[in-house]
C-alpha cells in the first residue's frame, strides 16, 4: 500500500497515547500526494474489527482536497457507515463541501467540522467540536 497508494499505518488502536503523539509529530512526514479517500475508508472499515464490540465505533476523516474517485469514496463512505459513524473535518477552501455533506452520517451538519487550516486542529475549539460530535457520553 505504502509503494504504489502512498498510504501507511501509523498505528494500530492503542491508549499509549504519549508514544503515539510522539510517533505522530517526530516520524511522520506530511505525503502530500493524491487522495485516495475510497482506500482510506476502506482501511478504517478493516481497523474496525480489532475494536471492542461494544465500543460506539466512530471513524473520522480528516481532508483538504479532493478524492480521486468520487463514486468510490461514495461506495466506501456508505459501506464504512454501517459500522461507524463518520464524521469529516474537511481542511481550507480545496475540500469539496457538498461532497463531504453527502458522505458524512447523518445528521450531516453535526457530522462535518470545517476548518481554515491544519492549525486550527490543535485549537480547543476545534478538539472540543470533534469530541462532543464523536463521543455519544462525555463525562
Amino acid at each position: 500500500m505504502k509503494t504504489q497508494c502512498g498510504i501507511e499505518w501509523v498505528s494500530l488502536f492503542t491508549n499509549d497515547s504519549e508514544t503515539l503523539q510522539e510517533t505522530l509529530t517526530t516520524d511522520m512526514e506530511w505525503p502530500q500526494s493524491t487522495t485516495l479517500t475510497s482506500v482510506a475508508l476502506g482501511q478504517a472499515e478493516n481497523m474496525l474489527v480489532q475494536g471492542r464490540e461494544t465500543a460506539n465505533s466512530v471513524v473520522i476523516v480528516v481532508t483538504d482536497g479532493k478524492p480521486m474517485s468520487q463514486r468510490n469514496t461514495k461506495s466506501a463512505s456508505q459501506k464504512l457507515q454501517e459500522k461507524a459513524k463518520v464524521v469529516w473535518i474537511p481542511v481550507g477552501n480545496s475540500a469539496p463541501i457538498d461532497l463531504i455533506m453527502e458522505l458524512a452520517s447523518l445528521p450531516k451538519k453535526e457530522n462535518v467540522i470545517q476548518i481554515a487550516d491544519f492549525e486550527q486542529l490543535e485549537q480547543d475549539g476545534t478538539i472540543n467540536d470533534i469530541v462532543s460530535t464523536s463521543c455519544p457520553v462525555l463525562s
